[in-house]
């Protein structure tokens, strides 16, 4: 037998995870997540939070006007609920107990429950004026059987929604639903939808035919309700036509079919009450189970949407950092990691090459002063590479808030994600684009080219592997050793695109045709793999760099997002492996 205590706390857990109802996109969704928040907090965990109170809770139901509250009053044996012809009266749940009900544990045991509010003697509990969901208004009286509470309960197919939700906030927490129908509504297709949503999985319940006038008539349209909802009712009462009752001359009399007790000593004997409880509580949790898997499954699903938010951002910042990377890749340190590994290959040409260093940067700054005299000074609005590289990354951001914009006309969930996806695809990021971006720092790329090196390194080592061609490279390297590593300091791609070896190495006039024949030597796909080496690292520091500056509020908004509803299904997930 299953500890009620671990099942208390483990349901306990699920109602703290448990979302508003109002977090849901979907109305269905919010609809058994209220449900399932009235049945753990009225329910389950007052049933298991202590010994099992000796008090049977039966709750009377039906759609409008066929005769609810005359049933009630007959049950009670005093007319307390508003019953008139023209029906819809109750508004807000009425119940009646004996005087012995409103002490000691069981009074603790309803307050737990419900909103309890005691009627005075000789006062009308305003039941015909809306109210708050799990308000319950207590008559106390003589009559009514010790160890039994019976409720009225607002029409559930009443033009007020408000009516249903309060019905529905108690009719979770009672031990026996007694359902009242007629020739007119028995088969009516909400009807039988409410029904069978109210006794769940084996809750019992109890079929009262009101009207009837003939048996065998009133006996087969119990058989097709029965069939309809899922699982027959515990007894089933026919009450006819009674003139006096509906002059309000007499109670509603009820006559048992299928040989099942009358319906007061059904209801009001202690050797029925304990079977009654013990079906009813196996009934609430199959229901909490199935409720609780359920809504789980809608916590997943409400985790996709910021999920796939979040990662189609960073996709799209990813490329635009890619884009803007290409636009400065560090011919440099292919040189370098060139050079470094031809002298690591060979001591004798490293020794020989030496001596040359000084001069060869002496002769660039020389050549470069020569062409500037030919050429004169670059102007000054000529776009460096950084400039590029900025100007690459303002529009792709442009473009990308341009693109998100449906997004937020899109969102189905919470105001609050729509109120922030909104600011962060609107004029305010667009504003920010006006303004220097202050990636001086990320230029630098001190990490990212220490990474490039490494990875220059390896691909040459590769490329080499001996040979005549590597004796050949050596020879050319040692005999015009006139280039620095300087020299060559950016590489623009010409066709923007990868695997394109169309590249122009920016450096002296003497050293750019050498520098083109000593990577040709290495192999047409180097710069290729260099170029896209740098275009993912560098470019992954940049799109980081840019979710910081614009959209670092939305995307933590989305991981949080993502992360609760994650968290709050695998709770409500543990809570149901509990239970089973």
């Amino acid at each position: 037998m299953r500890d009620p205590y671990t099942l208390r706390d483990s349901l306990a857990s699920a109602l703290d995870a448990l979302p508003a109802p109002e977090r849901f996109a979907e109305a269905s969704d919010a609809d058994l997540a209220r449900r399932l928040a009235e049945r753990l907090r009225r329910d389950l965990l007052p049933r298991l939070g202590s010994a099992d109170a000796p008090l049977l809770l039966v709750a009377i139901a039906g759609p409008n006007n066929v005769g609810k509250s005359t049933l009630f009053n007959a049950l009670v044996g005093a007319a307390l609920s508003p019953a008139r012809p023209e029906g819809g009266l109750t508004k807000q749940c009425l119940a009646a107990a004996h005087p012995e009900t409103w002490t000691g544990t069981l009074k603790e045991f309803l307050t737990r429950r419900y909103d309890t509010v005691p009627v005075a003697p000789g006062q009308d509990a305003p039941v015909d004026q809306p109210g708050p969901a799990g308000r319950l208004y207590l008559v106390l009286a003589e009559a009514v059987p010790r160890g039994l509470l019976v409720m009225d309960t607002p029409d559930f197919d009443s033009v007020y929604r408000e009516n249903r939700e309060r019905a529905e906030a108690l009719l979770v927490t009672v031990d026996v639903l007694v359902f009242v129908v007629s020739r007119q509504t028995y088969q009516n297709a909400a009807l039988v939808d409410f029904l069978r949503a109210a006794v769940g999985h084996g809750r019992p319940y109890l079929l009262v035919y009101n009207e009837a006038s003939r048996e065998e008539v009133a006996r087969g349209h119990l058989d097709k309700l029965a069939a309809d909802v899922g699982h027959p009712p515990l007894a089933r009462y026919l009450a006819p036509h009674q003139p006096d009752v509906e002059a309000g001359l007499a109670p509603l009399a009820t006559a048992p079919l299928d040989g099942r007790p009358p319906l007061n000593a059904l209801l009001g004997q202690a050797e029925h009450s304990r079977e009654l409880k013990a079906r009813a509580l196996e009934a609430s949790l199959a229901d909490a189970r199935a409720e609780l898997e359920a809504v789980a499954s809608a916590a997943t699903r409400s985790a996709h949407e910021p999920e796939r938010l979040r990662q189609r951002l960073r996709h799209e910042l990813a490329g635009v950092g890619r884009a803007a990377a290409l636009k400065a890749v560090p011919a440099d340190v292919l040189i370098d990691a060139f050079r470094d590994e031809l002298d690591a290959r060979s001591a004798f040409h490293k020794w020989v090459r030496l001596p040359f260093r000084g001069l060869a940067t002496a002769l660039t700054y020389v050549s470069r002063k020569v062409r500037q005299s030919f050429t004169g000074p670059e102007p000054r609005g000529t776009d460096t590479p950084v400039q590029a590289v900025d100007a690459t990354l303002t529009d792709g951001v442009r473009r990308l808030v341009d693109a998100f914009a449906p997004e937020v006309a899109a969102w189905r969930g919470d105001a609050g994600t729509r109120a922030t996806l909104a600011e962060a695809f609107g004029p305010a990021t667009l504003a920010r684009l006006e303004e220097p971006l202050g990636f001086e720092a990320l230029h630098a790329h001190g990490a990212d080219r220490a990474a490039l090196y490494a990875y220059c390194r390896e691909l040459v080592a590769e490329e080499l592997q001996g040979g005549m061609r590597e004796e050949l490279l050596q020879a050319l390297t040692t005999l015009v050793y006139s280039v620095p590593s300087g020299a060559a300091a950016v590489v623009t791609v010409a066709t923007g695109g990868f695997g394109h070896d169309a590249v122009v190495w920016a450096g002296t006039l003497l050293s750019t045709p050498l520098m083109e024949r000593f990577v040709d030597l290495l192999g047409a796909q180097v710069r290729a793999r260099v170029t896209r080496k740098w275009a993912d690292a560098h470019g992954a520091t940049l799109a980081h760099a840019l979710e910081r500056r614009f959209f670092a509020d939305v995307l933590r908004h989305l991981d949080g997002l993502a992360g609760d509803w994650t968290h709050t299904a695998a709770r409500l997930e543990a809570a149901r492996a509990a239970l089973t």
